[in-house]
Parts: C-alpha cells; structure tokens; sequence
C-alpha cells in the first residue's frame, strides 16, 4: 500500500470511522492493496458482502463524504438553500 496502516487507520478516524482489525460481520468496508486478493481478510469481507476498496477508491468516498457533510453545513447554516 502507499501508506502505513496507521496512517490510513488515523484517516480513517478523522473522518468519524472506526477502524477494526479483523473483518466481522459488522465490519462496512475494507481497504485493500489489491481488492482481488486471495488474503483472509479479503475473502472474509467477500464471504460477508462487505466492499472491499482500493486505496484510490477509499480515498474517494472519503472526498465524497467530505463534499457531502461541507454542503449539509453550507445548507445548514442558510448558505445553500435554493429558491425557483
């Protein structure tokens, strides 16, 4: 992976998520190097119909969630209301 675990695992947490380390059945998503992966993990999250991501694609839902939360605040607070 490009990053440490902990460095994802740290991302992780600034964006309100909970890393584990092990895939349980309450387990959303898995990060992977290579989502194909024969690994235990992967097949666990495969078994359990938890996603398993790229780095690259973990890094864009986080982006998303990010210009999700940034316009439910701008509409919070009266700035992103729109009128016909």
């Amino acid at each position: 992976m490009r990053r440490s675990r902990p460095a994802w695992e740290d991302t992780a947490r600034r964006a309100g998520l909970v890393p584990w380390a092990n895939v349980t059945r309450r387990t959303r998503l898995l990060v992977a190097a290579d989502p194909d992966s024969l690994s235990t993990k992967a097949r666990t999250a495969r078994r359990y119909g938890v996603p398993v991501v790229t780095e690259d694609g973990f890094e864009r839902l986080l982006a998303a969630t990010d210009r999700a939360r940034a316009d439910r605040a701008a509409v919070d607070a009266g700035g992103g209301a729109l009128s016909a």
